[in-house]
């Protein structure tokens, strides 16, 4: 039995939406490349911000809604069930981000912003930060599951197995330049949202393969 192809399609779709970002300069010229960080674009006292966290809920959602069909009616292996229960917590994660616990102003910014001030054990236990965090995560375990449930020595592993030291290295380079407060904050997290955007495109790609599926 071939896959349902419309998960591809809500992938491929959640990718472009979870690239909104790339209009800010446009949108919000304000908000620098290198040391604005993309996810001030979304804070309540940003011009467009209805857009992007409007974008950001539909990436979310999609990739939530892609996963949970691609774990419902087929076997798989764990590596491989672990992908999409990843993915789908990526999807969760950005869901609440863009919505519960979205910025009401852009601390990168703006240095009367209360948003993520104080020190740092304040900070990783902001709400934002944590689905932040959580969204991070979700992509880069799911990155790493297919990696592993990929065959060795396949065009499939060597892509999937590039992705995730991409955005374990990138992710590890956006922490540093958080924790040091940085010039070049803006810059990392950008690079972290092409790699997610890049896994995403991935997961439309993977998740046309015909294994599993009942007829």
């Amino acid at each position: 039995m071939r896959p349902p192809r419309w998960p591809a399609a809500a992938f491929a779709a959640s990718s472009a939406l979870y690239s909104s970002w790339l209009l800010g300069p446009w949108l919000n010229p304000r908000l620098g490349i290198a040391g604005g960080l993309a996810s001030d674009l979304a804070a309540t006292d940003q011009p467009y911000h209805q857009l992007f966290r409007v974008a950001d809920l539909a990436a979310g959602s999609l990739a939530l809604l892609g996963s949970a069909r691609l774990l419902v009616g087929r076997r798989v292996p764990t590596a491989e069930r672990a992908g999409w229960l990843s993915a789908a917590a990526f999807g969760l994660a950005t869901i609440f981000d863009s919505s519960l616990t979205a910025l009401s102003c852009a601390p990168s910014i703006d240095p009367d912003c209360p948003e993520l001030s104080g020190d740092l054990a304040d900070v990783a236990l902001d709400p934002h930060t944590l689905t932040s965090v959580f969204a991070a995560l979700g992509g880069i375990g799911s990155i790493v599951s297919f990696w592993l449930a990929a065959r060795p020595g396949s065009a499939d592993r060597t892509w999937a197995g590039g992705l995730a030291v991409g955005s374990v290295v990138v992710n590890l380079g956006l922490l540093v330049e958080l924790v040091r407060e940085g010039p070049h904050e803006g810059v990392w997290q950008r690079v972290e949202l092409a790699n997610l955007a890049a896994w995403l495109v991935y997961a439309a790609v993977r998740s046309q393969r015909s294994s599993g599926w009942r007829g």
